[in-house]
């Protein structure tokens, strides 16, 4: 049968299962974090005095414990409570620090600026004698660079056209090459043709079934040709 709660037990469970869902339960001796669902509804009954396996005097002692400590605030939720307090303080003290660093920069920067106006005017006031010498050194600077950017154009130009010409040498050099190989093989065999009258090796298998040459079938043309002059 499950025991009956009263409101302020009914607090109780309430608090530690809060501390259990944000990890802030501890076991008895708070050296490991309870992780199990059961062992965290285990505690918040005995720590209410509502669970059925004490005695009665043992639920009014545990009750009465929880209830002091309660009023002491030393339980996880107020100490986690406290902690993120002071959290929430350093944050806010970090947050003024840094306004008051940002606007004492900003006031520097203003102050660097007002006084960095002058040299701006001893610019301006320079002679036109200066400011010829510096107009003549851009343009002498932007010569030099547009020749240099027409030099190493030139080059790479130059680079693609000889690469372009070693390919097609190639091209041709490979094309000449089996031109002639071709050329080749057919003079050998028109030089064998004249060599046996012009005669294929099928007219010359049948010369040799005429004649009933033993071994004809396996015979190649040059082996023909050798058996049919005997």
């Amino acid at each position: 049968m499950p025991i009956h709660q009263s409101p302020s037990q009914k607090k109780t469970v309430k608090r530690v299962m809060h501390e259990y869902k944000h990890g802030e339960l501890k076991s008895a001796r708070g050296s490991r974090k309870v992780k199990s669902r059961r062992q965290a509804i285990a505690i918040a009954l005995s720590e209410a005095g509502a669970s059925r396996y004490d005695t009665p005097k043992e639920r009014r002692r545990n009750l009465s414990r929880t209830k002091a400590t309660e009023r002491r605030g030393e339980t996880g939720q107020a100490a986690a409570e406290g902690g993120r307090r002071a959290t929430r303080k350093s944050t806010a003290r970090k947050s003024t620090g840094r306004k008051s660093a940002a606007s004492r920069t900003t006031t520097r920067r203003k102050a660097v600026g007002r006084k960095s106006t002058p040299r701006r005017s001893t610019a301006a006031k320079r002679s036109p004698t200066q400011r010829k010498s510096t107009t003549a050194r851009r343009s002498t600077m932007r010569r030099t660079t547009t020749r240099r950017n027409a030099a190493s154009s030139r080059a790479t130009t130059r680079r693609s056209m000889a690469r372009r010409s070693a390919a097609r040498r190639t091209t041709t050099q490979r094309r000449s090459a089996k031109s002639s190989s071709r050329t080749t093989a057919r003079r050998r065999t028109a030089t064998a043709r004249k060599r046996t009258g012009g005669k294929t090796r099928a007219q010359l298998y049948r010369e040799a079934t005429r004649r009933k040459i033993p071994g004809r079938a396996t015979m190649s043309k040059q082996q023909l040709e050798r058996a049919l002059r005997r």
